[in-house]
C-alpha cells in the first residue's frame, strides 16, 4: 500500500486526492479525505492560507488495470457454478465493484 505524500500547496494539481482531511486552525474540516481537488479548491484554500496538503500518491493507470483483472478472475472463479444464473449476476457484480474498489 502506498504511504500519503505531504506536499506544499502550490505543487498540488487539480486532480490530486486528498489522503487527510484539511483543517483549518480552529480544527474544523474544510475539504475530506478522498475529495478529488479541483483548481477552485486549491484557490479557496490559498486564499485560507493553507501551506501543506496530504495527497494519495497517483497510480500507475497499467497497475491499476492489472489489479482490476486480477480482481476480476478471481471474483469470477468464485462465482464459476454460478455466474450465468439469474439470481447470481446482481450478487456478482455486487462483489467485483465492492472487490475493485477496496482493491482487494
Amino acid at each position: 500500500m502506498n504511504t500519503a505524500l505531504v506536499q506544499p500547496l502550490e505543487q498540488t494539481q487539480p486532480g490530486a486526492v486528498l489522503a487527510a482531511p484539511v483543517t483549518d486552525s480552529a480544527g474544523t474540516v474544510l475539504l475530506p479525505a478522498g475529495l478529488s481537488l479541483t483548481a477552485a479548491h486549491l484557490e479557496s484554500l490559498q486564499r485560507r492560507g493553507i501551506g501543506m496538503l496530504t495527497i494519495c500518491p497517483q497510480e500507475d493507470p497499467e497497475a491499476v488495470a492489472r489489479q482490476h483483472e486480477k480482481i476480476r478472475a478471481r471474483v469470477m472463479y468464485l462465482f464459476r457454478h454460478t455466474a450465468d444464473e439469474a439470481g447470481s449476476q446482481a450478487l456478482l457484480h455486487a462483489v467485483l465493484a465492492f472487490r475493485q474498489a477496496s482493491g482487494r
